[in-house]
């Protein structure tokens, strides 16, 4: 990803618009990319910090907030993949299962003389 993509992508970072995909290409960036992560850095503090400028009473942590929002980000990642790899895993054993029971049915028939 180049830097020029991930700006494009601060934004709807920021509310949650990202696809799984698009969101682990973002986050490995901001990881590696120091000017991108300084660029998400200040664009989160514009907009969340003029949001909690009327709410707080000047205690917020804008930073420790961004920080937080990151990791859930990688949370809700490893999240992500562990049901794909969990919906695969079933898929696998479903298709094992219909297989087994086919030769199963089969072997059945044949010893009944119905093959």
């Amino acid at each position: 990803m180049t830097c020029v993509e991930a700006e494009k992508m601060v934004v709807p970072y920021m509310k949650d618009e990202l696809s799984p995909t698009e969101l682990e290409d973002f986050l490995d960036h901001i990881h590696t990319c120091e000017n991108c992560r300084e660029e998400l850095e200040i664009h989160y503090m514009v907009d969340v910090g003029l949001k909690k400028l009327d709410e707080a009473d000047g205690t917020y942590d804008i930073v420790g907030d961004l920080k937080r929002k990151v990791a859930e980000s990688y949370r809700s990642l490893r999240h992500i993949s562990i049901f794909q790899i969990t919906t695969y895993a079933v898929t696998t054993l479903g298709g094992m299962a219909l297989v087994v029971m086919i030769l199963l049915q089969l072997r059945i028939w044949k010893t009944m003389g119905f093959l």
